[in-house]
């Protein structure tokens, strides 16, 4: 276990899911650098990093640097921006790259490991689904509202001495890791979540309780969800033939007031992940001849809010 402390890690985005991850990593005693930008990054600089919990509110130093450059390499690499920066993230991590470095995804969508493979071994690419609920309170400081689980896996299935590692890791730092038999057939199940419940979130105004209360926007996101599944199962990806079952069941289980991530973009002024989470699936429909009205209409109505808030 003491070969593992020895691991370096660089975080790719020091946000509410970098910032979370990495300085649960930080606390258990490994090597973690961050990179931010803006008032997140003199934040950082000047205060530390600051982790609010249900239990306890910490606040420490961390390395932190507002560019890749002159870092070196690192044994584990992990992408934590929004996924319309993964190109950018991956150009500025070319240099961080060693012979064994492993890129992590910790990101919504299903196009961002195949995004990291143009540049990086698809051998060492680690696909992640993220089970949290946390946000950025404020440049340096992340809370979480709830934390459940990761779930892990590589691109071919293979249950790699690399994955195997991570998932150590984790637990060592108290972040319960899941592996995954298949990382992309569970990136789809979540997309049935993220796809439904994130755009409707934006156009309705609503906590996600709100909306399952709602007749109207429960039976949109149940709609929903039931296209990204066949889109998926036309695609040729083995996903859960329950996803929209077991997706609306784990809803069910979320504490009142929750925000999703897109609304939380949304009310700030940020970009959200329209093509990454929506946009994607139509598409993929198209591709595919399957008739999906639901999701369409939700992608044409946030195109038209998003060109009115820009």
């Amino acid at each position: 276990m003491e070969s593992l402390k020895q691991k370096t890690f660089l975080i790719a985005g020091t946000g509410a899911v970098g910032g979370y991850y990495g300085g649960m990593l930080v606390k258990a005693g490994y090597d973690v650098t961050f990179i931010a930008h803006g008032k997140n990054y003199e934040a950082l600089k000047q205060n530390g990093l600051t982790l609010i919990t249900p239990d306890r509110t910490e606040t420490f130093p961390i390395k932190v640097f507002n560019s890749t450059d002159d870092l070196g390499w690192f044994d584990y690499i992990i992408i934590s921006v929004k996924s319309m920066n993964t190109k950018d993230a991956v150009n500025q991590i070319k240099n961080n790259l060693g012979k064994h470095t492993t890129v992590v995804s910790f990101q919504n969508g299903i196009e961002n490991e195949e995004l990291i493979s143009t540049v990086v071994n698809r051998e060492m690419v680690i696909g992640a689904n993220l089970y949290l609920n946390s946000w950025l309170v404020e440049p340096g400081i992340v809370e979480l509202l709830g934390s459940y689980y990761i779930k892990i896996g590589a691109l071919d299935r293979r249950e790699t001495k690399e994955v195997k590692e991570l998932q150590t890791i984790f637990e060592l730092a108290r972040v319960n890791c899941q592996v995954s038999s298949d990382i992309m057939a569970d990136r789809w199940n979540k997309l049935v979540w993220n796809a439904a419940v994130n755009p409707v979130s934006v156009l309705t105004n609503k906590t996600v309780d709100e909306m399952l209360n709602d007749k109207e926007s429960f039976t949109l996101i149940k709609n929903i969800m039931e296209e990204v599944r066949d889109t998926a199962l036309a695609c040729g990806i083995n996903i859960r033939k329950d996803s929209v079952e077991y997706n609306l069941e784990c809803v069910k289980n979320y504490q009142p007031g929750i925000i999703t991530s897109m609304l939380q973009d949304y009310k700030s002024g940020k970009p959200i992940e329209l093509e990454e989470l929506v946009g994607v699936v139509v598409r993929k429909a198209k591709e595919k001849d399957i008739d999906v009205p639901n999701i369409e209409g939700v992608y044409n109505n946030l195109l038209e809010l998003a060109s009115v808030h820009a």
